[in-house]
């Protein structure tokens, strides 16, 4: 996500943890202000939701968003939405869930029967909470995919309007990058099979093959189209590198093209 990239302390901004194992509900869990249903989100916050009504809506637009893009489903588990007061309150509260899951800033825990986002409240929280549900709607539509995609569409979706013509928040640095010889490579993405192991180029890249897949040629948004279908019926398709090279062998040139037009 964008805000990765601008801290100055080691806290890492998001995560997804997937057990397969039942989570037990610590018996610190706080006493909750405010529990709130928004769609396929169950809001418990430690605070009064009044005041954050922007946000909210942002949420609230999210799974109309990722439905119309992706033609998805958003049904499934509810979705738990832990909000916490400040940065203190949430490192005790995920504390009891998630061992290491205090070095982030906001984390999407995926159990086998319930689907969990943590988060508090700072400047950047509405990113946070939109990013972080992004996985969870994904994993609550799909049986799995790869680290690079799940992660390129939280990105996408951390916008309150994404499409083609919006603010692009990566763009900037990823031209900056071409200037000096960088070429994207969806293999190199595809490598990356761990979370710690993703970088903050990767985040960027992953980010610029979803926006060039969605708003690029035809024939990139329909292979991204088929590789989902693939996958929601349990239908593995490989690497995605490969699937695309069969619809677009020039995949790579037509991303550098993609971002040399998009006007911001």
């Amino acid at each position: 996500m964008r805000n990765i990239f601008q801290l100055a302390t080691p806290f890492i901004a998001t995560a997804i943890v997937l057990v397969s194992t039942p989570v037990v509900i610590a018996n610190d869990s706080p006493e909750w202000h405010t529990i709130h249903r928004c769609g396929p989100f169950l809001i418990h916050s430690e605070f009064s939701l009044e005041s954050h009504a922007a946000p909210l809506r942002s949420l609230a637009r999210l799974p109309a968003q990722f439905h119309k893009t992706l033609d998805l489903p958003t049904t499934g588990q509810p979705i738990h939405l832990h909000l916490l007061s400040n940065r203190r309150r949430y490192r005790e509260h995920v504390r009891s869930w998630v061992r290491d899951g205090t070095k982030r800033r906001a984390l999407f825990l995926k159990t086998r029967d319930h689907a969990y986002v943590f988060a508090y409240r700072h400047d950047d929280w509405s990113e946070d909470l939109r990013h972080e549900c992004t996985h969870a709607l994904i994993h609550n539509a799909l049986p799995f995919l790869p680290l690079w995609l799940d992660e390129g569409l939280a990105e996408y979706f951390e916008q309150p309007a994404p499409s083609s013509s919006g603010v692009q928040p990566h763009l900037g640095r990823l031209r900056w990058s071409m200037r000096f010889g960088w070429s994207p490579s969806l293999t190199r993405l595809e490598s990356r099979r761990r979370f710690q192991s993703v970088t903050s180029r990767d985040y960027r890249e992953a980010w610029a093959w979803v926006h060039f897949l969605l708003h690029g040629p035809p024939a990139a948004r329909q292979a991204l189209a088929d590789y989902l279908a693939a996958i929601k019926a349990n239908k593995p398709p490989g690497h995605f590198s490969r699937f695309l090279d069969t619809r677009l062998p020039s995949a790579s040139s037509g991303l550098k093209k993609h971002l040399a037009g998009l006007s911001r």
